[in-house]
């Protein structure tokens, strides 16, 4: 498979010596999945924030956009892929033509976007998407999969596929009534369920999620929501961790996530 990253490949080479114990723990890329019970929770804000805090920490990365329906990764990309995922899950692509990036300045880290199944005029097969992370999995330290909501066979098959799973809620009744019902079902599949990121959070008290439940907790940011709106992430932005909490929150869950043992 073609890499995307050529530019970057000696600061991800274990020879010297950056993200060592990292390559050392895992041989090959580990699959994240990020699902979430409800819409609107900013889900794909998280997986893009941790895409790029991973990607700063010199962790080789890539997001896949699972949300088949309505995809919006690919508003972030600052190179698109002249195919997708869709195309790919249908039989109509390879692998390197649909992967995509983010520049972040000093680092990036790659995209394959999705285009919606609602537009696109032939039938694909979710089972692909096994044989895509096969393929992807030696050429990274880590595998993001920003999965739609709900429980519908395009968010079950990719938890199966799924070494890590963490679900995203925000910290409202009804979504954390959903987010439960994911947990049921991830916990009767064979991945680590690594705990709630619990997200735009207003106050200092969780109302719905014990603290036991919870991995991270990103309290409510209107430069995150604006970088959003703008198809950026807080990564782009120069403002550094220490004056930016929600930027030292995700550089602190890619610290965790990658000091992690696979199971």
């Amino acid at each position: 498979m073609r890499k995307k990253h050529d530019e970057n490949v000696a600061l991800n080479n274990p020879t010297t010596g950056i993200g060592l114990r990292f390559v050392s723990v895992r041989q090959k890329g580990v699959v994240i999945a990020l699902p979430s019970g409800k819409g609107g929770v900013g889900k794909t804000t998280v997986a893009l924030n941790l895409a790029s805090a991973l990607a700063i920490k010199g962790h080789r990365v890539i997001v896949l956009d699972m949300n088949l329906m309505l995809p919006n990764v690919h508003l972030f990309l600052t190179h698109s892929p002249e195919k997708t995922l869709t195309h790919y899950l249908a039989g109509d692509a390879e692998c390197e033509d649909a992967i995509g990036y983010v520049d972040l300045g000093k680092n990036k880290f790659d995209v394959i976007p999705a285009e919606s199944i609602v537009d696109y005029m032939k039938r694909i097969n979710i089972a692909n998407l096994s044989r895509l992370i096969h393929e992807i999995k030696p050429e990274y330290d880590i595998i993001i999969l920003d999965v739609a909501p709900g429980l519908t066979k395009y968010v079950i098959y990719p938890l199966k596929l799924s070494d890590q799973i963490f679900i995203v809620s925000s910290d409202t009744k009804p979504a954390y009534v959903d987010s439960m019902k994911v947990y049921r079902f991830v916990s009767g599949i064979n991945a680590r369920f690594r705990g709630c990121i619990v997200n735009m959070v207003s106050g200092s008290e969780l109302r719905y999620f014990r603290h036991g439940d919870v991995f991270s907790v990103i309290p409510y940011d209107k430069k995150l929501e604006k970088t959003f709106r703008d198809g950026k992430t807080l990564f782009h932005s120069r403002l550094p961790a220490f004056i930016s909490q929600t930027k030292k929150i995700f550089l602190k869950m890619a610290d965790a996530i990658s000091k992690t043992p696979r199971f």
